[in-house]
């Protein structure tokens, strides 16, 4: 009865199509499973990234000398396409007439610094690495220096994310990062 309905409402419709396969989904007993189990897939890899357990915690890295006290926030794992950014405090225990950091090649080359600030008074490279020159440092004066960052999407492994603070050329305080980015 439902079949010749359809027909008169539908002219060209072959009669020998099962309306109630169609309506009730006979035959197709696992596809609603097959969704569920892929829905909960991606669910828990949602659920394991808001925990951050593969996210971007950033992770604090202090280091000090006779000059300075270095101090890096940056993060230890990415995924790509995601905004990141780091933070570099710089404590001068002395003067420190030509203050530099000297930034690892990753952030440049696997990550895209879409701000620095404040703006250095300068940028230079030094072979593969990018140096920020600012204002002198006396005793105590505090540099805080704010980096945002956007992971490239097709980047994929480890990116060298060390920062050095330099005096013009003479080194004061390093730490050596590096910075896992997932797929």
């Amino acid at each position: 009865m439902l079949a010749r309905r359809t027909t008169a409402l539908m002219p060209g419709l072959d009669e020998r199509v099962d309306l109630g396969r169609i309506r009730d989904l006979r035959g197709r007993g696992s596809h609603p499973w097959i969704r569920r189990v892929f829905l909960t897939i991606l669910g828990v890899g949602v659920v394991v990234a808001s925990t951050g357990a593969i996210g971007q915690p950033t992770q604090a890295l202090v280091t000090g000398g006779a000059g300075a006290r270095l101090r890096v926030e940056v993060p230890d794992v990415l995924r790509g396409g995601l905004l990141a950014h780091a933070r570099i405090v710089v404590r001068a225990a002395r003067t420190i007439s030509h203050p530099r950091i000297v930034l690892g090649p990753g952030f440049f080359e696997g990550l895209q610094v879409n701000t620095i600030e404040p703006s250095p008074q300068s940028e230079a490279s030094r072979g593969r690495h990018v140096v920020l020159s600012y204002a002198e440092l006396k005793p105590g004066d505090e540099l805080v220096v704010y980096l945002q960052l956007q992971v490239n999407p097709t980047t994929v492994g480890d990116q060298d994310t060390t920062v050095q603070l330099d005096d013009e050329t003479e080194p004061v305080a390093r730490i050596a990062h590096t910075t896992t980015v997932l797929p």
